[in-house]
């Protein structure tokens, strides 16, 4: 069918009704609910295959041993193929529920050869709801992990989640190193999920901080800063260059917030940079690597911290007793301009 469901338990009815229903309250119950419907594999090991004539084939079978059901071919690879071992597909597990995940769903698909775990991460902001990790044995899916909107419980709501929100997950190959990238998974996981909440109350915070005209251009200063003064002709360029592609991201529908322009607005255009062009485009990375696997292990996700970092010393105040307030971000960004200052900005204000 085309949901290619196959089988697996879930806290909760899906569309399809295939499922077994089970309560999982801990990583064991739901890594137990995986093993024990016969989804998620105990081992697996390769397998030579041979042709009609005998003939030894240059690609394996991936062979699925369960616990309480008979050993299947999952898959069918090529000798440079590295399987996700099973305790580190556990691990990522326990990651999760230990960063607070709430667990809904252990299942396979397409025959047993992808795996999916799925987990509840919170409604408090209504900007994700769920956190999914993905596996196939058959190379037709690198291991992916990350937030969506989308409730995955079959391949479809899977090629959903994917398409809405596969940009902004961790997609791992399948080489000799995926258990050596799995703890760095298993870290980014446990990282995204526990500063979760505070990033939606930082943007919140972002949200209300209004910036109108000079405010604004200081603020957008300490995002995309000008070019020192005497600077070579190609710094100033590359600065102007970044400015303007960050004029043109702020301008993107999918960034501007609300009807005007505050410092959520350029935190959007920021992050929206990292890893796109000003018209949207993808953006190319050095060396040919992928840009999500950069965003998770390379200087991308530097730059990502960077920006929020900005964000929070802009509309926080630590005092000396170690509280933190809200800072007036409009009368603390106005202290010390000039009054014709005006902002160069006025024709994207008025956008």
């Amino acid at each position: 069918m085309s949901h290619e469901f196959d089988r697996g338990k879930m806290t909760a009815k899906s569309w399809h009704e295939e499922e077994q229903i089970c309560e999982m309250l801990s990583a064991y119950d739901l890594i137990a609910a995986g093993r024990e419907s016969g989804a998620f594999p105990e081992s697996l090991r390769k397998c030579d295959l041979f042709t009609q004539d005998g003939l030894l084939s240059e690609m394996y079978a991936m062979v699925a041993s369960y616990q309480g059901h008979p050993d299947r071919i999952v898959g069918e690879v090529r000798g440079r193929y590295g399987a996700l071992d099973p305790s580190d597909w556990n691990s990522l597990i326990h990651a999760a529920v230990d960063a607070g995940a709430k667990p809904t769903g252990a299942f396979s698909l397409r025959g047993g050869r992808r795996i999916v775990a799925t987990f509840e991460i919170g409604r408090s902001s209504g900007i994700v709801d769920h956190l999914v990790l993905a596996d196939a044995f058959d190379g037709s899916l690198k291991l992916t992990g990350g937030m969506t909107s989308t409730r995955v419980v079959c391949a479809n709501t899977l090629r959903a989640a994917m398409a809405s929100d596969g940009k902004g997950m961790a997609k791992l190959r399948h080489t000799s190193s995926i258990g050596d990238k799995v703890a760095s998974l298993r870290e980014a996981i446990q990282g995204a999920l526990q500063g979760g909440n505070d990033v939606r109350t930082l943007y919140a915070s972002a949200e209300n901080t209004r910036l109108i005209y000079d405010p604004f251009a200081k603020a957008f200063d300490q995002f995309f800063p000008r070019a020192p003064e005497g600077a070579s002709q190609h710094a100033v360029t590359r600065a102007l260059n970044e400015r303007e592609d960050a004029y043109r991201a702020m301008r993107n529908p999918v960034n501007k917030v609300d009807d005007g322009f505050n410092l959520a607005t350029i935190w959007n255009g920021a992050t929206y940079l990292v890893d796109r062009e000003g018209d949207g485009s993808q953006r190319e990375c050095r060396g040919g690597a992928e840009s999500v696997d950069s965003l998770l292990f390379g200087a991308r996700a530097a730059r990502v911290a960077e920006i929020e970092n900005i964000v929070r010393t802009m509309v926080e105040v630590v005092r000396p007793d170690g509280s933190v307030d809200a800072m007036e971000m409009s009368e603390a960004l106005r202290s010390g301009i000039a009054p014709d200052q005006a902002s160069a900005l006025d024709w994207m204000l008025d956008a």
